[in-house]
């Protein structure tokens, strides 16, 4: 994936946990809000690129698993030992949650990690580090 696609998916993200916030697009924010919509985007900015490297491993196998859902649960269903079903009854969150230990472990992209960089410059250097460096 370019530089341009990843730009384009955090943007979207961060837009999506802007309107959960009430942040504004720019202008005078508060600081403790912003902190934390950009942890959350880069939370789901890695659930997203964890999801694009299991797709893409998955479609390999010839299975074509298409929302960032059906890879959560393929995934669950794998570590777990979970049926579908009860994977399926999870939501979302709950299924990345169940996933904590491999997402922690998830190494994104040398151009993720760039994108990363440049869009937590906001946050003190000594928060975006450790948010970062850990699947550098």
């Amino acid at each position: 994936m370019d530089k341009a696609a990843y730009h384009s998916r955090w943007d979207h993200i961060e837009q999506i946990q802007r309107e959960h916030s009430n942040l504004p697009e720019s202008g005078v924010e508060n600081r403790a809000a912003l902190h934390k919509v950009l942890t959350n985007t880069f939370r789901e900015f890695v659930i997203t690129c964890y999801c694009d490297y299991w797709r893409y491993a998955y479609q390999s196998a010839a299975f074509s698993l298409i929302s960032e859902r059906d890879v959560l649960i393929a995934r669950a269903i794998k570590a777990h030992h979970w049926t579908p079903g009860i994977a399926a009854s999870l939501s979302n969150y709950d299924l990345a949650l169940s996933l904590i230990d491999e997402l922690a472990a998830f190494k994104l992209t040398e151009m993720a990690i760039h994108v990363s960089y440049m869009n937590l410059q906001d946050l003190p250097k000594a928060d975006y580090q450790a948010l970062i460096e850990p699947h550098e």
